[in-house]
């Protein structure tokens, strides 16, 4: 009697990215615990790749598990998240050192912080544009996954960036525990930030596709909703600085007219001023957040009726 084909259980489907989230957050708080214990150095690479990737991978899982549903392909999802991670990273970090002012002050600062903005989501949507097009089919909800899937890209070798930096600014500072700190930091917020502003810019554009023929266009729909992500992303990014102004005001140590500056405080930081910046600065992200949040349950309602575009 020939041997049976033995089926081997295998984790799949729409659940897959619940099992790859747990599973790697359980390596990853094992691989930060034996570091600590044993101080091996070997170990530190490990750190910054599972957790500046658990987030987005799971991410990554979840499109594939959809792909049918989202008229997506396995090759423009994983090449979206491949190319976000490294041509946008670079592309946006080489504009945004030529192109960006270098001076203070509010009308220096307020460019700053709205260009870095500006330059990512056009960066990601370029890489978004670029790994659909040869989709013969394009739905709203294929273009809130795939953005989302773009900007965990971004997010996750970005996140590696920031956790090296760590680093290296805490090297004989018990540096396991600055990285750790850093990477959940980034874990926690990742779905309010790159993901969401890629994801709504994504449905956007592939909203506009539906009714161009296959190809893409740049509409009035468009046009808002880059604008309102590069908006959300600069205010993202300014929130640190607006928190130690409101701080700096609201603690007695007067309003400094000045747009506010991350790295800047009037003087040592007292207990009770670290509370009150920890506060206002969770609250203004926070809020940020639910605006993104808000708008993502409004887009994928919107885009619930397809309509696909077959290209020729």
């Amino acid at each position: 009697m020939a041997d049976q084909p033995v089926e081997i259980p295998v984790v799949a489907g729409k659940r897959a990215w619940r099992v790859v989230l747990l599973a790697g957050l359980l390596v990853w708080v094992l691989a930060a615990g034996v570091t600590a214990v044993t101080d091996d150095e070997i170990l530190i690479p490990t750190l910054f790749l599972i957790g500046s990737f658990l987030v987005p991978i799971t991410v990554v899982t979840f499109a594939l598990a959809r792909l049918d549903d989202c008229n997506l392909t396995t090759s423009v999802v994983l090449t979206g998240f491949v190319a976000a991670g490294t041509i946008g990273v670079v592309v946006s970090a080489v504009t945004e050192i030529y192109l960006l002012p270098t001076g203070s002050g509010p009308v220096g600062n307020a460019l700053g912080f709205f260009g870095v903005g500006l330059i990512e989501e056009v960066s990601k949507g370029a890489v978004l544009v670029a790994v659909a097009w040869r989709l013969r089919e394009r739905t709203v909800h294929g273009g809130m996954v795939l953005g989302a899937t773009v900007g965990a890209g971004f997010a996750a070798f970005e996140s590696t960036g920031y956790a090296f930096y760590a680093y290296v600014q805490h090297a004989d500072d018990h540096p396991e525990l600055n990285i750790l700190q850093t990477e959940v930091s980034r874990a926690m917020l990742a779905p309010f930030g790159h993901l969401t502003w890629t994801a709504l810019l994504g449905g956007a554009l592939f909203a506009a596709s539906a009714r161009a023929n296959g190809g893409f266009r740049f509409t009035m729909r468009v046009g808002w909703t880059l604008a309102g992500v590069a908006a959300l992303h600069g205010a993202w990014d300014a929130t640190y600085g607006w928190a130690i102004w409101i701080t700096q005001g609201l603690t007695g140590n007067g309003w400094v007219a000045d747009w506010p500056d991350g790295s800047y405080w009037e003087e040592v930081p007292t207990p009770e001023e670290l509370w009150v910046f920890h506060v206002t600065y969770d609250a203004a992200l926070a809020l940020n957040g639910l605006v993104g949040v808000l708008w993502i349950v409004r887009s994928w309602r919107r885009g619930a009726t397809p309509h696909p575009t077959a290209r020729p």
